[in-house]
């Protein structure tokens, strides 16, 4: 083993800020470039939809994190979002998993809600995670054992979720993902449907898996649930962020959390991820009833 996991977790952070701040300084130029010509400034392709889509400064801000860690750990194997995109494994050799900006749509019309996201992982667990949010200048980490931290202007210390267990208290996050498919819309629609007619205090789709996972580490938010679009840079950090801080963490299906999936769910206390799994469920029992009717009516 030819590393340790603190010098893993300084080298994490640092490559963070340092990304973090130069998409934070190409968001306020492409501001201000917006306001003087108008229409979007930071060029984009789109991959496998319209709404799914990577800016230049993607490229960019991967490319500077994984200089980084090349210069320390040559040997080290790196999934980059924007290099891994046609497919990648992970093994049990030391992987370093980056989201250089997760929350693109977010950064390529200017709503400040994105970070970068960098985790670490050996013997196919991970066993590190950083989220550097360069709008708000809040650093969260957390290391497998060593509890889920924050660094900010205002705070810095350990952190915890909320530990709340009633969804008619509970602040939700979720995501409509990159399908606009009939199937998708309707996906979508009984899952908040369920969340809706429970009587759930809050509900938002804010658009970043990692910044969501974040916010129920730290109880700015008690739940949150996406499936079939995120992927494992999405949210390796916040998997272990949310364990760290005291959360529930699984499968919308309530299967083992699976780090090679395209879903998850996670909630502030196990009383509340299983009220999630049930909307889930039902929503599920709904879907189907209404795939059913439409093709009797078609």
């Amino acid at each position: 083993m030819d590393f340790k996991i603190q010098d893993v977790l300084e080298l994490a952070k640092e490559a963070g800020r340092k990304a973090g701040e130069f998409v934070r300084m190409t968001r306020v130029k492409n501001f201000v470039d917006r306001q003087k010509k108008g229409g979007k400034v930071d060029k984009f392709v789109i991959k496998s939809s319209t709404t799914d889509v990577v800016t230049e400064t993607d490229h960019k801000s991967e490319l500077m994190i994984t200089k980084m860690i090349r210069s320390k750990y040559p040997k080290h194997k790196i999934i980059g979002e924007e290099s891994s995109s046609e497919g990648y494994d992970l093994t049990k050799s030391p992987t370093w998993i980056i989201d250089p900006i997760d929350g693109t749509t977010n950064f390529l019309h200017g709503f400040p809600y994105t970070c970068v996201l960098i985790s670490f992982a050996y013997e196919m667990e991970i066993l590190a995670g950083v989220l550097y949010d360069p709008i708000h200048s809040e650093m969260f980490y957390a290391t497998k054992g060593g509890g889920c931290h924050m660094e900010s202007k205002d705070y810095t210390g350990k952190l915890t979720t909320s530990a709340e267990t009633d969804l008619k208290t509970a602040y939700i996050l979720t995501d409509a993902g990159y399908g606009r498919s009939e199937k998708d819309v309707t996906r979508f629609y009984s899952r908040l449907r369920e969340y809706m007619t429970r009587r759930v205090q809050g509900l938002r789709v804010l658009g970043s898996c990692g910044l969501n996972m974040a916010y129920v580490a730290c109880g700015r938010a008690d739940g949150y649930v996406e499936e079939g679009c995120p992927k494992i840079w999405d949210f390796a950090a916040g998997c272990l962020m949310v364990r760290e801080a005291g959360g529930f963490v699984c499968m919308p299906d309530g299967k083992e959390f699976d780090l090679m999936g395209r879903s998850v769910l996670c909630a502030a206390s196990k009383e509340l991820g299983n009220t999630l799994l049930e909307c889930v469920g039902k929503g599920k029992k709904y879907e189907e009833e209404f795939e059913k009717q439409h093709k009797t009516c078609a």
